[in-house]
Protein backbone atom coordinates (compact mmCIF):
# COMPACT_ATOMS: atom_id res chain seq x y z
CA UNK A 1 0.00 0.00 0.00
CA UNK A 2 2.91 2.33 0.77
CA UNK A 3 4.32 2.10 -2.76
CA UNK A 4 0.91 2.70 -4.33
CA UNK A 5 0.38 5.75 -2.10
CA UNK A 6 3.81 7.13 -2.98
CA UNK A 7 3.17 6.58 -6.69
CA UNK A 8 -0.12 8.50 -6.50
CA UNK A 9 1.57 11.24 -4.47
CA UNK A 10 4.37 11.53 -7.03
CA UNK A 11 1.87 11.87 -9.90
CA UNK A 12 0.01 14.63 -8.02
CA UNK A 13 3.30 16.42 -7.35
CA UNK A 14 4.32 16.13 -11.01
CA UNK A 15 1.05 17.70 -12.19
CA UNK A 16 1.22 20.49 -9.59
CA UNK A 17 4.81 21.30 -10.55
CA UNK A 18 4.20 20.93 -14.28
CA UNK A 19 1.43 23.52 -14.12
CA UNK A 20 3.66 25.94 -12.18
CA UNK A 21 5.58 26.97 -15.30
CA UNK A 22 2.71 28.33 -17.43
CA UNK A 23 1.09 29.78 -14.29
CA UNK A 24 4.28 31.74 -13.60
CA UNK A 25 4.08 33.31 -17.05
CA UNK A 26 0.56 34.48 -16.20
CA UNK A 27 1.75 35.91 -12.86
CA UNK A 28 4.62 37.77 -14.57
CA UNK A 29 2.03 39.72 -16.56
CA UNK A 30 1.03 41.39 -13.27
CA UNK A 31 4.16 41.65 -11.13
CA UNK A 32 7.98 41.27 -11.42
CA UNK A 33 9.53 37.84 -10.69
CA UNK A 34 10.90 38.33 -7.16
CA UNK A 35 7.61 39.81 -5.99
CA UNK A 36 5.82 36.80 -7.52
CA UNK A 37 8.21 34.56 -5.58
CA UNK A 38 7.55 36.50 -2.38
CA UNK A 39 3.82 35.83 -2.69
CA UNK A 40 4.47 32.21 -3.61
CA UNK A 41 6.35 31.77 -0.34
CA UNK A 42 3.70 33.66 1.66
CA UNK A 43 0.96 31.36 0.36
CA UNK A 44 3.21 28.31 0.74
CA UNK A 45 3.91 29.13 4.38
CA UNK A 46 0.24 29.78 5.13
CA UNK A 47 -0.86 26.59 3.37
CA UNK A 48 1.82 24.47 5.04
CA UNK A 49 0.94 25.79 8.51
CA UNK A 50 -2.74 24.94 7.98
CA UNK A 51 -2.22 21.49 6.48
CA UNK A 52 0.81 20.26 8.46
CA UNK A 53 0.46 22.09 11.78
CA UNK A 54 -0.13 18.87 13.76
CA UNK A 55 3.13 17.38 12.45
CA UNK A 56 5.20 20.49 13.06
CA UNK A 57 8.07 20.34 15.56
CA UNK A 58 10.04 23.49 16.28
CA UNK A 59 13.79 23.12 15.63
CA UNK A 60 16.06 22.90 18.65
CA UNK A 61 19.51 24.39 18.85
CA UNK A 62 21.81 26.19 16.47
CA UNK A 63 22.64 23.15 14.37
CA UNK A 64 19.05 22.38 13.39
CA UNK A 65 18.35 26.03 12.63
CA UNK A 66 21.56 26.31 10.60
CA UNK A 67 20.63 23.23 8.56
CA UNK A 68 17.12 24.58 7.94
CA UNK A 69 18.56 27.94 6.89
CA UNK A 70 20.88 26.20 4.41
CA UNK A 71 18.03 24.11 3.01
CA UNK A 72 15.89 27.23 2.73
CA UNK A 73 18.69 29.16 1.00
CA UNK A 74 19.25 26.51 -1.68
CA UNK A 75 15.73 25.02 -2.02
CA UNK A 76 13.80 28.28 -1.99
CA UNK A 77 15.77 31.54 -2.14
CA UNK A 78 18.48 30.60 -4.67
CA UNK A 79 16.69 27.87 -6.62
CA UNK A 80 13.39 29.69 -7.08
CA UNK A 81 14.97 33.14 -7.33
CA UNK A 82 17.21 32.11 -10.24
CA UNK A 83 14.36 30.13 -11.81
CA UNK A 84 11.86 32.99 -11.67
CA UNK A 85 14.28 35.59 -13.02
CA UNK A 86 15.41 33.16 -15.72
CA UNK A 87 11.89 32.24 -16.81
CA UNK A 88 11.01 35.89 -17.30
CA UNK A 89 13.01 35.82 -20.56
CA UNK A 90 12.61 32.13 -21.49
CA UNK A 91 9.50 30.20 -22.51
CA UNK A 92 7.72 28.20 -19.81
CA UNK A 93 8.29 24.88 -21.60
CA UNK A 94 12.03 25.46 -22.12
CA UNK A 95 12.33 26.68 -18.52
CA UNK A 96 10.85 23.43 -17.22
CA UNK A 97 13.27 21.34 -19.30
CA UNK A 98 16.32 23.25 -18.06
CA UNK A 99 15.22 23.28 -14.41
CA UNK A 100 14.49 19.56 -14.54
CA UNK A 101 18.01 18.81 -15.62
CA UNK A 102 18.40 18.93 -11.83
CA UNK A 103 18.23 15.09 -11.42
CA UNK A 104 21.53 14.89 -13.31
CA UNK A 105 23.19 17.22 -10.80
CA UNK A 106 21.35 15.38 -8.02
CA UNK A 107 22.75 11.97 -8.97
CA UNK A 108 26.21 13.46 -9.47
CA UNK A 109 26.05 15.21 -6.10
CA UNK A 110 24.82 12.10 -4.31
CA UNK A 111 27.82 10.19 -5.66
CA UNK A 112 30.22 12.86 -4.39
CA UNK A 113 28.63 13.83 -1.07
CA UNK A 114 26.40 10.90 -0.04
CA UNK A 115 28.67 8.05 -1.02
CA UNK A 116 26.43 6.61 -3.73
CA UNK A 117 28.46 4.50 -6.13
CA UNK A 118 26.86 4.70 -9.58
CA UNK A 119 27.49 1.77 -11.93
CA UNK A 120 28.76 2.24 -15.46
CA UNK A 121 25.28 2.64 -16.95
CA UNK A 122 24.60 5.51 -14.55
CA UNK A 123 27.80 7.27 -15.57
CA UNK A 124 26.83 6.79 -19.22
CA UNK A 125 23.41 8.25 -18.41
CA UNK A 126 24.98 11.32 -16.79
CA UNK A 127 27.15 11.90 -19.87
CA UNK A 128 24.13 11.44 -22.15
CA UNK A 129 22.06 13.84 -20.05
CA UNK A 130 24.70 16.55 -20.21
CA UNK A 131 24.94 16.07 -23.97
CA UNK A 132 21.18 16.74 -24.09
CA UNK A 133 21.72 19.91 -22.05
CA UNK A 134 24.39 21.08 -24.49
CA UNK A 135 22.04 20.41 -27.44
CA UNK A 136 19.18 22.39 -25.88
CA UNK A 137 21.31 25.22 -24.50
CA UNK A 138 23.30 25.57 -27.70
CA UNK A 139 20.25 25.60 -29.98
CA UNK A 140 18.49 28.24 -27.84
CA UNK A 141 21.51 30.31 -26.82
CA UNK A 142 20.46 33.55 -28.47
CA UNK A 143 21.08 37.04 -27.13
CA UNK A 144 17.53 37.10 -25.76
CA UNK A 145 17.73 33.66 -24.09
CA UNK A 146 21.39 33.39 -23.02
CA UNK A 147 21.11 34.95 -19.55
CA UNK A 148 17.88 33.09 -18.82
CA UNK A 149 19.40 29.74 -19.78
CA UNK A 150 22.40 30.30 -17.49
CA UNK A 151 20.13 31.30 -14.59
CA UNK A 152 17.85 28.30 -15.09
CA UNK A 153 20.78 25.87 -15.13
CA UNK A 154 22.10 27.59 -12.00
CA UNK A 155 18.71 27.08 -10.36
CA UNK A 156 18.91 23.34 -11.12
CA UNK A 157 22.33 23.14 -9.44
CA UNK A 158 21.04 25.00 -6.36
CA UNK A 159 18.01 22.70 -6.08
CA UNK A 160 20.24 19.63 -6.27
CA UNK A 161 22.46 21.11 -3.55
CA UNK A 162 19.43 21.69 -1.32
CA UNK A 163 18.34 18.08 -1.78
CA UNK A 164 21.80 16.77 -0.90
CA UNK A 165 21.89 18.93 2.24
CA UNK A 166 18.44 17.61 3.23
CA UNK A 167 19.50 13.99 2.73
CA UNK A 168 22.81 14.39 4.54
CA UNK A 169 22.04 16.70 7.47
CA UNK A 170 18.28 16.69 8.15
CA UNK A 171 17.81 13.01 8.97
CA UNK A 172 16.41 13.66 12.45
CA UNK A 173 13.93 16.33 11.38
CA UNK A 174 10.35 15.70 10.34
CA UNK A 175 9.38 16.39 6.74
CA UNK A 176 6.66 18.85 7.83
CA UNK A 177 9.18 20.77 9.94
CA UNK A 178 11.65 21.10 7.07
CA UNK A 179 8.85 22.03 4.67
CA UNK A 180 7.49 24.81 6.89
CA UNK A 181 10.76 26.29 8.09
CA UNK A 182 12.29 26.53 4.64
CA UNK A 183 9.54 29.10 3.94
CA UNK A 184 9.98 30.77 7.33
CA UNK A 185 13.66 31.44 6.68
CA UNK A 186 13.16 32.42 3.02
CA UNK A 187 10.38 34.94 3.65
CA UNK A 188 12.34 37.84 5.25
CA UNK A 189 15.20 37.41 2.76
CA UNK A 190 12.85 37.58 -0.22
CA UNK A 191 10.95 40.52 1.25
CA UNK A 192 14.13 42.57 1.55
CA UNK A 193 15.54 41.52 -1.83
CA UNK A 194 12.28 42.13 -3.73
CA UNK A 195 11.88 45.59 -2.20
CA UNK A 196 15.50 46.53 -2.99
CA UNK A 197 15.54 45.34 -6.61
CA UNK A 198 11.88 45.59 -7.64
CA UNK A 199 10.35 48.15 -5.29
CA UNK A 200 9.68 50.65 -8.06
CA UNK A 201 8.05 48.06 -10.34
CA UNK A 202 5.59 46.63 -7.79
CA UNK A 203 1.91 47.52 -8.13
CA UNK A 204 -1.09 46.68 -5.96
CA UNK A 205 -1.71 42.95 -6.44
CA UNK A 206 -5.22 42.24 -7.71
CA UNK A 207 -7.44 39.17 -7.54
CA UNK A 208 -6.08 37.46 -10.72
CA UNK A 209 -2.51 37.74 -9.44
CA UNK A 210 -3.48 36.54 -5.96
CA UNK A 211 -5.42 33.60 -7.40
CA UNK A 212 -2.48 32.46 -9.52
CA UNK A 213 0.09 32.83 -6.75
CA UNK A 214 -2.27 31.11 -4.28
CA UNK A 215 -2.31 28.05 -6.55
CA UNK A 216 1.47 28.17 -7.07
CA UNK A 217 2.06 28.65 -3.34
CA UNK A 218 -0.37 26.15 -1.83
CA UNK A 219 -0.66 23.26 -4.29
CA UNK A 220 2.42 23.98 -6.38
CA UNK A 221 4.72 24.51 -3.39
CA UNK A 222 3.46 23.61 0.11
CA UNK A 223 1.77 20.33 -0.87
CA UNK A 224 4.11 19.42 -3.73
CA UNK A 225 7.27 20.10 -1.69
CA UNK A 226 5.98 18.02 1.21
CA UNK A 227 5.50 15.09 -1.19
CA UNK A 228 8.96 15.71 -2.64
CA UNK A 229 10.68 15.73 0.76
CA UNK A 230 8.68 12.68 1.84
CA UNK A 231 9.85 10.74 -1.22
CA UNK A 232 13.49 11.71 -0.75
CA UNK A 233 13.28 10.84 2.94
CA UNK A 234 12.10 7.30 2.14
CA UNK A 235 13.97 6.53 -1.08
CA UNK A 236 17.49 7.07 -2.35
CA UNK A 237 18.23 9.98 -4.66
CA UNK A 238 19.00 7.69 -7.58
CA UNK A 239 15.93 5.46 -7.15
CA UNK A 240 13.39 8.20 -7.92
CA UNK A 241 15.37 10.79 -9.91
CA UNK A 242 14.71 8.89 -13.13
CA UNK A 243 10.98 9.70 -12.94
CA UNK A 244 11.39 13.47 -12.75
CA UNK A 245 11.43 13.94 -16.50
CA UNK A 246 7.63 13.51 -16.19
CA UNK A 247 7.38 17.07 -14.84
CA UNK A 248 8.77 18.92 -17.89
CA UNK A 249 6.80 16.56 -20.15
CA UNK A 250 3.60 17.65 -18.38
CA UNK A 251 4.74 21.27 -18.47
CA UNK A 252 5.37 21.16 -22.22
CA UNK A 253 1.82 19.91 -22.83
CA UNK A 254 0.23 22.44 -20.46
CA UNK A 255 2.33 25.34 -21.77
CA UNK A 256 1.19 24.47 -25.29
CA UNK A 257 -2.47 24.31 -24.23
CA UNK A 258 -2.48 27.39 -21.98
CA UNK A 259 0.12 29.66 -23.60
CA UNK A 260 0.24 28.23 -27.15
CA UNK A 261 4.00 27.73 -26.80
CA UNK A 262 5.91 25.57 -29.26
CA UNK A 263 9.50 24.36 -29.11
CA UNK A 264 11.88 23.56 -31.94
CA UNK A 265 12.46 19.97 -33.01
CA UNK A 266 16.07 20.28 -31.82
CA UNK A 267 14.83 21.21 -28.35
CA UNK A 268 12.42 18.27 -28.30
CA UNK A 269 15.27 16.01 -29.38
CA UNK A 270 17.51 17.39 -26.64
CA UNK A 271 14.75 16.83 -24.09
CA UNK A 272 14.48 13.19 -25.22
CA UNK A 273 18.26 12.79 -24.78
CA UNK A 274 18.13 14.37 -21.30
CA UNK A 275 15.19 12.15 -20.29
CA UNK A 276 17.05 9.03 -21.40
CA UNK A 277 20.15 10.25 -19.59
CA UNK A 278 18.22 10.83 -16.36
CA UNK A 279 16.63 7.39 -16.65
CA UNK A 280 19.96 5.64 -17.20
CA UNK A 281 21.85 7.68 -14.61
CA UNK A 282 19.37 6.59 -11.92
CA UNK A 283 19.45 2.89 -12.73
CA UNK A 284 20.83 0.29 -10.32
Amino acid sequence: MGREYDTAAFLAMAVFWGLNYPMLKIAFAYEPPLFVLLFRVIFALGGALVVFRKQLVFPKGRRENAVLFLISSFNITLFMGLWFIGEESVSAALSSILVYSYPLFNVLGSAIFLGDRPPGISIAGLILGFIGLIIISGSNFTSAYSAGIVLLLGSAVCWAAGTIIFKKYAKGMGVATVNVFQYVYALPVLLIVSLIFEGNAISSPGLPFLSVTAYIGILGTAIAYFIYLHLFRNYSVSSISSFFFAVPAISIVLSSLILSENLSMITYGGFAVISLGIFLSSRR
